[in-house]
């Protein structure tokens, strides 16, 4: 049978790893998530459950409005217990039905949900247009656009909004450059007064680094082992602050690492200086590592 449906996919991110660290205990906090989380809002939201995936769920709804307040919930609540990481992905479609039992779900809005969730940044809601439509005001300012996106095995581009960025580097994603992305991990504020300047100096290298054409880099608050990883830190005395820089290769190896510093008095015209800088020593860096693959 073939209905319109709202199909919710939820991930576990990093359950492999933590089930080979502590499988009784990954096995409880799963089980402590679906009595205390799942449970109760799929009965407040009206959803519908299809299966349990080991490390994730398929869900269907009726409203795309409820689907996507449960999908706030579960992530405010997971946060909240700092005991799981979870990405989300939402679609609305047209829905084939298997009455079972069990009960099943198949078709191309299952397919572009399932996408929707890969691609979706850890912690963080991707739904697609037709489910942005159905939102409210002040729901569906909770969501950035995130532009047309061509997913793998998906004929049309989706339009996507997510309550984050895009994990660009996921497999769902089907990108024109297939080379390992630049991650560019948020800069971490070792205090309040520098968290302007982390912001900034992580949005202008996104921006410079973009601005070569062989190079695809991505803001990610998880970069992926299989990316190169810019990650940062800035720090401050009463008098000046400091930034440490490091460049990971695909696999994790250190490439290159530099600190910088100035008057805390010069902090708010630094960033862009500081980003430009790196950025030059990001390109010469994986500009050696393309120049010794190539003539091996």
């Amino acid at each position: 049978m073939r209905s319109l449906g709202v199909i919710f996919l939820s991930d576990v991110v990093g359950y492999s790893k933590m089930m080979t660290d502590d499988e009784t205990g990954t096995l409880n906090l799963i089980r402590e998530f679906q009595k205390d989380i799942i449970k109760p809002t799929l009965a407040k939201y009206q959803g519908n459950m299809i299966k349990s995936l080991g490390d994730g769920w398929l869900i269907e709804f009726k409203s795309a409005s409820n689907a996507v307040d449960c999908a706030l919930a579960w992530q405010t609540l997971s946060k909240k217990q700092g005991k799981l990481s979870l990405r989300i992905g939402i679609h609305l479609g047209d829905v084939e039905h298997e009455e079972g039992p069990p009960p099943d779900v198949y078709g191309a809005t299952v397919n572009i949900a399932a996408r929707l969730e890969s691609i979706a940044e850890n912690n963080e809601v991707a739904i697609s247009n037709s489910t942005y439509l159905c939102l409210d005001e002040n729901k569906a300012r909770l969501f950035n656009n995130c532009g047309k996106q061509t997913l793998k095995n998906i004929g049309t581009p989706v339009e996507v909004w997510s309550t984050g960025r895009l994990n660009l580097g996921s497999k769902g994603m089907k990108r024109e450059n297939e080379d390992p992305l630049i991650s560019i991990k948020p800069f971490d504020a070792k205090s309040q007064f520098v968290s302007d300047f982390c912001r900034d100096v992580t949005d202008h290298l996104e921006k410079y680094l973009n601005e070569k054409d062989w190079i695809d880099s991505t803001v990610q608050k998880t970069p992926s082992d299989a990316d190169y990883q810019l990650i940062g830190s800035v720090s401050n005395t009463n008098v000046n602050f400091s930034v440490d820089v490091l460049l990971k290769a695909p696999g994790g190896k250190t490439l290159w690492s530099e600190s910088y510093g100035a008057s805390v008095n010069k902090i708010n015209m630094l960033s862009d200086t500081v980003a430009s800088n790196v950025s030059e020593k990001v390109f010469m860096e994986i500009m050696k590592v393309k120049g010794k693959y190539s003539k091996s």
